[in-house]
């Protein structure tokens, strides 16, 4: 996730305003190149050779002997079953993936087990799943009004929503120099056929990657629907409308007329201000808090609400656009104890987490998106948060919030009847979710000495130097290393999804072995453990490559023991091994986003006694929000990660 300060380098000219509205387009842009324009002819997300995953694998292993419940022998143990696998089953299994790779090549080899995994997972959605992002803050505070900024999202969310549904969004391209962004280039992969790649190799020989955007149809008129033994997505393709949840109340309001424009602003400004207004008390039963239970125990009670009268109303719920959350209180994102348990999990009658995404408006106007995870990753949720950022502020629609009535108005209000069953599922589900997330705990800090650009200057990876700081925290506070996880996006390649940056290293476990123990006031100290820091980062570096590239080792294994239980043949050993089970209970859940558009995010621990890290490194600090369960020192934990920032910028301040 991101840091923990705004950073509001988006700046504005703004003249005084003489109307409350301003006209503008419903698009956000209108691109050359048709937005899927590089989506067939996008590179398949290779298999790794079977021995370097085993390799990779092994190593990763090594770097946490020195775990109390890891010993030499139990690692001597995992080289063995890694043998026997090499010498039996691995390579039947490989060639059973590659074949099955081979057939389907309008896919990649992970994205279908990796959607079963989410889907058929029973866990509830809230604390295992959704994450959360808070957008900065207007840089002018008159926009930051809850009625104002509300309306401005919406549109421009919608132009963005008429962009890419009209097709001319612009492709999703890493560009690492601007050389393909030339008219030349450009003009020349408009013109190419997607046949044989043709249109892909201009861009690649150019620096520049193409990402797949397969993802981004579940973005709007999406939602999660929870069923026995497995969930489906489903999307709705002629919404017009928006689901808005204020007080444990549901109402749908009409945003796009019958031929897909966007309606007035004054008038989707004015269904908002009747929402805000509306005395109607919360609920005696929240339907919203079935959305946070255990995914079958959802299944049935939302089969038995759709037969008792309640189809219509969860209906428009399924088929809306999307989600916008208000809440009648301020929100202070230094307030990261606060400003996290509101967004990521808040008031559960007050939330429907099986929507793609929600976005959550808090009276003073702080704004963030929730989103469920099974249908995409940060991509395209990245993508969307920028341009609607960027658009929100740079063309508003809304300008104040005095306006004139348009005299129409499309508020419907979604009415629930309960029975006897239903109200008892509600209690049921209420009183499981208060007692699950009043056990999360969390902490934040930043630290102001170093920075993006610092790091930059001494040229090291800012990323490198986060994970370490982590995991020079975690033996501060523990004494041990432990499994940890950090999201690489691997859509590069076609329905790529994610691969995962092993950032427990032996080289970043030297360095936070030898920074533990000994005293960075020490000039031979410190020039060891500069040597040690950039070994590290060095090596994370190598592997963020190939995670990206597609050559980590999780995915693949993920693949083979998938492929393993579908054939119904036994799990191979090393699949049951001590150390593959201890490697997959993350003990340090990490993630981040390389994005100025982001205040601060968050998620929860993955494992009952982990810790979820959000972190950021940002142009003029350093910030990790961090939560665990009751079992667990948060607040020590954050606190020994600032002090490894100390001693990192110590020992880089020496050089």
């Amino acid at each position: 996730m991101a840091g923990l300060v705004r950073c509001n380098f988006v700046k504005r000219l703004s003249s005084a305003v003489q109307r409350s509205y301003s006209s503008s387009s419903d698009f956000l842009h209108k691109s050359a190149l048709p937005t899927y324009h590089f989506q067939n002819c996008l590179p398949r997300l290779p298999i790794p050779e079977l021995e370097d995953t085993m390799n990779r694998y092994l190593d990763s292993c090594a770097a946490v002997v020195g775990h109390p419940d890891v010993s030499v022998e139990d690692l001597d143990a995992t080289k063995r079953a890694v043998h026997s696998f090499m010498m039996s089953e691995g390579p039947k299994l490989n060639q059973l993936l590659t074949e099955e790779n081979a057939a389907n090549r309008n896919t990649s080899y992970v994205s279908k087990p990796w959607f079963d995994m989410y889907l058929e997972s029973r866990l509830p959605l809230p604390l295992n799943y959704n994450p959360f992002m808070v957008l900065n803050a207007d840089p002018i505070p008159a926009l930051n009004d809850q009625l104002v900024k509300t309306t401005n999202l919406i549109v421009s969310s919608l132009r963005f929503y008429k962009t890419l549904t009209s097709e001319v969004l612009s492709p999703e391209v890493f560009y690492t120099k601007d050389t393909a962004k030339s008219p030349l280039v450009q003009n020349l992969v408009k013109v190419l056929p997607s046949t044989m790649n043709l249109r892909y190799l201009p861009m690649l020989l150019t620096g520049a990657y193409p990402l797949d955007m397969s993802q981004y149809g579940n973005l709007f008129a999406s939602t999660r629907i929870p069923g026995i033994g497995r969930d489906q997505l489903c999307t709705y393709e002629r919404s017009r409308h928006l689901v808005v949840v204020r007080n444990g109340n549901f109402y749908a309001i009409d945003v796009l007329d019958k031929n897909f424009n966007i309606l007035p602003a004054e008038q989707i400004m004015q269904d908002i201000k009747f929402i805000t207004s509306d005395k109607a008390p919360k609920p005696a039963h929240e339907i919203g808090y079935l959305t946070t239970e255990e995914r079958d125990k959802w299944a049935n009670a939302r089969n038995h609400l759709m037969h008792t009268g309640n189809a219509s109303s969860i209906n428009a719920i399924d088929s809306a656009l999307f989600c916008v959350v208000l809440e009648d209180d301020n929100v202070d994102v230094e307030d990261v104890d606060k400003a996290t348990r509101t967004f990521l999990y808040g008031d559960g009658g007050s939330r429907w987490f099986d929507k793609s995404f929600s976005l959550i408006v808090t009276k003073n106007g702080e704004t963030c998106l929730n989103f469920e995870h099974s249908w995409g990753d940060g991509v395209a949720v990245v993508r969307y948060m920028n341009e609607v950022y960027d658009n929100s502020i740079n063309n508003p629609v809304v300008k104040s919030s005095e306006f004139q009535s348009s005299g129409i108005s499309t508020v419907r209000k979604l009415n629930f009847n309960y029975d006897d069953a239903s109200k008892a599922a509600i209690l049921e589900a209420k009183q499981r979710y208060e007692a699950d997330t009043s056990r999360l705990k969390i902490a934040a800090k930043k630290y102001e000495k170093m920075s993006k650009e610092y790091l930059k200057s001494k040229k090291i990876s800012p990323d490198g130097v986060l994970q370490l700081s982590i995991q020079i925290g975690h033996r501060k506070m523990y004494g041990h290393p432990a499994a940890t996880y950090e999201s690489c996006s691997t859509a590069a390649f076609k329905h790529g999804r994610t691969e995962t940056v092993r950032s427990c290293t032996i080289e970043a476990q030297a360095a936070a072995k030898f920074i533990c123990e000994n005293s960075m006031k020490d000039a031979t100290n410190r020039s060891e453990a500069s040597r040690l820091i950039r070994e590290s980062c060095k090596k994370h570096n190598t592997l963020t490559y190939q995670a990206a590239m597609g050559l980590g080792f999780d995915r693949h294994m993920f693949g083979l023991k998938n492929l393993a239980f579908r054939h119904g043949s036994s799990v191979p050993n090393i699949f049951e091994d001590k150390m593959y089970k201890l490697m997959n209970h993350i003990i340090l859940s990490t993630s981040t986003l390389d994005t100025n558009f982001v205040a601060m995010g968050g998620f929860a621990p993955v494992v009952p006694d982990g810790f979820g890290i959000g972190y950021g490194c940002r142009k003029d600090h350093l910030g990790c929000n961090i939560t665990s369960y009751e079992n667990r020192d948060v607040a020590g934990f954050v606190d020994s990660i600032v002090e490894s920032f100390e001693d990192i910028y110590t020992v880089l301040e020496s050089e």
